[in-house]
């Protein structure tokens, strides 16, 4: 953990959250930059998978602004509350359009004689829209996009608008989720890992083969990835097997974190729990409790991020689990990273299947 502190890798910039049209333009112009980015033919996909470039009139956009930031912003904790999406209003015919057109997530709100709207419909195969509803499309004017449209009824944009809002953001949860642990798995599962924590700790856990794993002292499994390089990223979980307790509570398992962090951790870590995100879990054949909150090295210029803990009761033992996270660029989204952590919590099994 000594390089943490090495200079971070730079990441493409987003846009700035609200980009207007210029006074006058008209809604064809929007077309004719999208034609003229399909005659130069497809180049990739830009920008960050949690970066939503939202297209939309004006006059629509300032009546619906914040439901639909509301929305598609919802925030989840890490060190602080950080919203799941970014999402960046354009008018149809900005100057901006010829780039935005290019990123990887657009949203376009529109009406079916809306030109952008008839042009996603034309990719995805649509010959008649039944507004309103929903439709995704991949590649309309850039390799590796994924396009979803909001199909408006006429004369009544706002009010199917309001009422597509649910379903745009289960849409685009769902798919980054899916997204997000297609990566996670890309090269696999730990076979090998699985039998010897089995075999040594009585638990199953689903780990990706890039992960790596050690044990310690008979009763600890350490699984970290640090993945590209620990100065811009690290995923650790800590699992720790003991003697069966009737009970566990957060003070039992902040306990144990101060007995553990400064002999398992090459920097010993301070750390501090929110009762707000406190909740008793079940999983696997145990029952437990689950805590979160924030931990920092006690170094010279320490680090610090996003800790979850857990202490889950199987019939024969009681375990304790230290998961946290490291991602310190502001400009790189944390909740990928944060749904993979939780994504090999919730593989737990008090015994292999």
């Amino acid at each position: 953990m000594s390089n943490y502190y090495s200079v971070l890798r730079v990441h493409m910039s987003k846009p700035s959250r609200n980009l207007a049209s210029r006074a006058g333009r008209p809604l064809a112009l929007a077309a004719v930059a999208a034609a003229a980015l399909a005659a130069c033919g497809r180049p990739n996909a830009m920008g960050e998978a949690d970066s939503l470039i939202l297209i939309a009139d004006s006059a629509l956009w300032a009546d619906m602004e914040y439901a639909t930031y509301d929305a598609l912003e919802e925030t989840l904790f890490t060190t602080r509350d950080e919203k799941k999406f970014h999402v960046t209003w354009v008018a149809p015919g900005a100057d901006e359009m010829n780039e935005l057109l290019l990123w990887r997530q657009v949203l376009v709100f529109g009406t079916p004689d809306d030109p952008l709207v008839a042009q996603a419909a034309e990719a995805a195969g649509r010959d008649a829209l039944s507004p309103p509803e929903l439709f995704q499309t991949p590649a309309v004017w850039a390799t590796g996009q994924a396009v979803t449209a909001a199909v408006l009824e006429p004369g009544r944009e706002r009010e199917s608008w309001r009422a597509l809002l649910p379903q745009v953001a289960e849409r685009l949860d769902r798919d980054y989720r899916a997204w997000t642990l297609d990566r996670m798995f890309v090269s696999g599962a730990d076979s090998a890992f699985a039998a010897e924590l089995q075999e040594r700790l009585g638990i199953s856990l689903r780990v990706p083969n890039v992960y790596q794993t050690v044990f310690r002292d008979g009763d600890i499994a350490l699984i970290r990835n640090d993945n590209p390089d620990p100065s811009e990223l690290i995923r650790s979980i800590l699992v720790q097997r003991v003697a069966p307790r009737d009970t566990v509570t957060p003070m039992a398992f902040a306990a144990w974190r101060s007995d553990i962090d400064s002999t398992q951790y090459n920097v010993p870590q301070a750390f501090e729990l929110d009762p707000r995100h406190t909740r008793p879990v079940a999983v696997g054949g145990a029952e437990g409790i689950e805590v979160r909150g924030t931990w920092r090295d006690e170094a010279a210029y320490p680090a610090g991020g996003l800790l979850i803990g857990r202490a889950l009761r199987c019939p024969d033992a009681t375990y304790f689990i230290d998961a946290w996270l490291y991602s310190p660029n502001p400009r790189r989204g944390k909740w990928q990273f944060v749904m993979q952590i939780e994504e090999i919590l919730g593989s737990f099994r008090c015994a292999a299947p």
